[in-house]
């Protein structure tokens, strides 16, 4: 895949590190982070899906235990629905984290049923960077995942990469991306998958997306770009070949982080032009099953909320404070993106 490139200056959960006094001290500080510190998947099977990242992806439970009453509350539910939640992550980091949470005794659907790329709403996947991205699918395939095609291998701003998408345990998304050339200096040091670095939403809207991000959020453009594919149209959203080569269908992609500087992770947007599909927008919130939310840290959150609050972003839950396992206090926020994805 060739892109482009064009430079420029689910749910969305929000935290505020508050200090580690209270019912639940902090094991990490992430007072001075700025950007995605986890995801967040709900999954129906919670042994299981542990077991799982441990053997493809080579992570540790950092955490395992019921969340608190007050976690249920702020997402909406019931005070006495009973979540148990497992927090993954690359051995010896403090960023890029896994959290899996199971509800129990409730209704639940996937988020993305039997989704295609192009459909839209919720969040697509979450990326993960490895070394063997050969190995790495086979692997995931022998776990019971499944590709949307085989690895593809492509340019995007002068540089190599491989990728691959796999489909698995409900509904998740799992992007494997390969830097062929790039050391991997700058990453915390991995085996199989590097912690979380990006996750995607596919929408309708780009140009509101792009707003959303840019203006009312007041994040950063790290890069946007146009894919052009191969010859023979080979690609890894498994597009007919024949419908991008003739252009038929188009894609348009972006790319925000909190910051220039910050070091969590990014949020990706993708718009398909040409194949519309379901929009699973109004499925994507708690107890629902699959990727469910980005968790942001945002020093200072109390005046950042008053600034995007006041941009026009809709307020899912409003500002409260509550124990997260690992965090300690934080203040949080849950506000909602145009595809329906929650940002925390």
């Amino acid at each position: 895949m060739k892109l482009k490139h064009i430079l420029s200056a689910g749910l969305i959960s929000l935290l505020s590190f508050s200090g580690s006094t209270g019912a639940t001290a902090a094991d990490i500080n992430i007072s001075e982070r700025r950007g995605l510190q986890e995801m967040v998947v709900s999954v129906k099977f919670l042994d299981h899906a542990i077991e799982l990242y441990k053997e493809i992806a080579g992570w540790e439970v950092a955490y395992r235990g019921p969340a608190p009453a007050a976690q249920a509350v702020h997402w909406g539910l019931p005070e006495n629905t009973q979540i148990e939640q497992a927090v993954l992550r690359v051995p010896g980091t403090e960023k890029g984290y896994l959290r899996l949470v199971n509800f129990a005794d409730v209704e639940q659907v996937r988020i993305r049923s039997s989704a295609r790329p192009f459909d839209t709403g919720a969040i697509f996947n979450f990326n993960a960077l490895v070394k063997d991205l050969e190995g790495v699918f086979e692997d995931m395939r022998d776990h019971g995942f499944v590709g949307f095609a085989d690895p593809t291998y492509y340019t995007i701003f002068g540089k190599e990469y491989g990728g691959a998408m796999l489909r698995g345990h409900d509904g998740v998304v799992i992007n494997l991306l390969l830097r062929v050339d790039d050391p991997y200096a700058d990453v915390p040091p991995f085996t199989k998958m590097s912690h979380v670095v990006n996750a995607t939403q596919m929408i309708d809207d780009y140009d509101g997306n792009v707003d959303f991000f840019e203006n009312k959020l007041g994040w950063y453009k790290r890069w946007e770009a146009a894919p052009k594919w191969p010859e023979d149209g080979s690609n890894n959203m498994s597009v007919p070949n024949n419908l991008l080569l003739d252009g038929t269908v188009t894609e348009m992609a972006a790319s925000f982080i909190f910051e220039p500087e910050a070091d969590g992770g990014s949020i990706e947007i993708f718009k398909f032009t040409g194949a519309s599909g379901a929009n699973f927008s109004s499925r994507a919130h708690p107890p629902n099953l699959g990727v469910l939310m980005y968790r942001v840290h945002v020093p200072g959150l109390d005046a950042y909320a008053e600034k995007i609050i006041a941009n026009g972003v809709e307020v899912i839950q409003p500002l409260t404070t509550l124990p997260i396992a690992l965090y300690g206090p934080v203040k949080s926020i849950i506000i909602k993106a145009p595809s329906g994805a929650w940002i925390e």
